[in-house]
């Protein structure tokens, strides 16, 4: 009777250690540090359901709830909720003891050390190769292989691969293949390849930029928010103090803007709208104006469907740096008075394609505004409100076909918005009125001049 019951006792602990052997599994596992736990001397070899950890946790993966008083490695996968004082780190030991021909070995079977869920820390969170889910750190989250979800990091967010996500950082933001979401930080936000989102921060840089003038894909669209925009190839927007596209198909909206022209076939060119835009020179243009009797106007900008063969009109997008000045003299005293301003103008302009060879652009049309602020003493500038702005529009010819050299007409509409006690003398039709304590003139006006291009 003794002996059956001994070999029954042998048969039970055999089926329960191979039952371990195969399983390795534990639904609360517990510890005061690593080895010392309800997982014995080797805890990297079990997979948890919920771990509470004293200090720091080691297991080869958990698949609900991990929380560790310092910090926590799994080393196969991470699911589930995960919590650590200061790190937490998916794929930790992945590859300790091995070869380059096992490591080699062991990824061609397509092993990944992923996380799908949501991590927490203090310092950092780091998963070898994919995360699905949600970071979350006082001081750095990587991921080295792709994200699909959200970083949230008191310092930065950096991903190897490319992502489909959302990073907020407090400094930077890098995802180096590609972004397909939004990057925000303090500092900057970077990707190395497409940008398929938003980045904003003080200085944002992409490889390029895909957006409605783009050749292969024209329904993505990127932009950039930034006091330094940066990209390769901008088929999309930039917002900025100074926007850098070198090769520029999208819109520039910025004080500096700095572009190349497209080289793709059949695409048509962007628009930069800025006081300063280097990348092709527009005109220079000298007239005359009711207001007054002389004004310079230098103009930026590019031919938008250069490379749009088919089209019988050349479109160009220009921004204009304008100075006026029209000399008094005061007789009662003789002394000088000079009424002068400086602003802003910009243009859309329309030149035909003329058939006839050696024509070129013979004739354009024009429409846009200007916005000046006017000054009334000689060499002094006005502190207080004297805004005038205006609606233009302007038509001219070539002078001779061979040259460059146009006159034009325009015919424009002022507004004239001050807090001074001095009024801009205006023409016919005038009319005035005071809006909140400021003085409103308005009135018709034209202009005539020689512009070259």
């Amino acid at each position: 009777m003794r002996y059956p019951i001994l070999m029954l006792c042998l048969l039970l602990a055999l089926q329960a250690t191979c039952q371990r052997k195969k399983t390795f599994r534990r639904t609360l596992q517990m510890s005061l540090a690593p080895g010392v736990s309800t997982n014995g001397m080797h805890p990297g070899g079990y997979t948890n359901i919920i771990s509470i950890n004293f200090t720091s946790g080691y297991s080869a993966a958990n698949f609900l709830v991990e929380i560790g008083a310092l910090s926590n490695l799994n080393v196969n996968e991470t699911r589930g909720l995960q919590f650590a004082g200061l790190f937490n780190l998916t794929g930790g030991n992945a590859y300790a003891g091995m070869q380059q021909k096992e490591i080699d070995e062991k990824k061609r079977t397509g092993f990944e050390a992923n996380l799908s869920g949501a991590q927490f820390s203090g310092i950092g969170n780091v998963v070898l190769n994919n995360a699905f889910g949600w970071q979350t750190s006082g001081g750095v989250n990587v991921v080295k292989g792709a994200l699909q979800g959200l970083q949230v990091a008191g310092i930065a967010n950096v991903v190897h691969k490319y992502s489909f996500a959302v990073q907020l950082a407090g400094l930077w933001n890098v995802s180096f293949e590609s972004m397909d979401g939004v990057q925000v930080a303090s500092l900057a936000n970077y990707t190395k390849g497409g940008l398929y989102g938003s980045q904003i921060g003080l200085w944002n840089t992409a490889g390029f930029i895909e957006g409605k003038n783009s050749f292969e894909n024209d329904d993505a669209t990127g932009l950039q928010i930034g006091l330094i925009n940066k990209a390769g190839k901008m088929n999309g927007f930039q917002v900025g103090l100074i926007n850098i596209g070198k090769e520029m198909q999208g819109t520039q909206i910025g004080l500096i803007n700095i572009y190349r022209r497209g080289k793709t076939p059949v695409t048509r060119d962007g628009t930069a709208i800025g006081l300063l835009n280097f990348g092709d020179f527009g005109y220079l243009s000298v007239y005359a104006s009711e207001l007054f009797l002389t004004n310079i106007e230098l103009a930026t900008g590019n031919m938008k469907n250069g490379r749009m063969r088919s089209d019988r009109v050349n479109k160009y997008v220009h921004n204009a740096l304008i100075y006026s000045n029209d000399a008094r003299f005061l007789s009662s005293d003789s002394v000088r008075q000079d009424r002068w301003a400086f602003g802003y103008g910009f243009r859309k302009m329309f030149f035909n394609r003329s058939e006839t060879p050696g024509m070129g652009e013979y004739r354009f049309i024009s429409y846009g505004f200007d916005l000046l602020h006017v000054n009334q003493q000689h060499k002094k500038l006005t502190k207080d409100l004297s805004l005038l702005f205006r609606p233009k529009l302007m038509a001219g010819t070539k002078l001779h076909r061979k040259a460059g050299v146009y006159v034009f007409g325009a015919i424009t509409y002022n507004v004239y918005m001050t807090d001074t006690r001095q009024e801009v003398s205006s023409t016919f039709l005038e009319s005035s009125a005071t809006v909140q304590g400021s003085r409103l003139q308005c009135w018709p006006g034209f202009h005539a001049g020689v512009m070259v291009h």
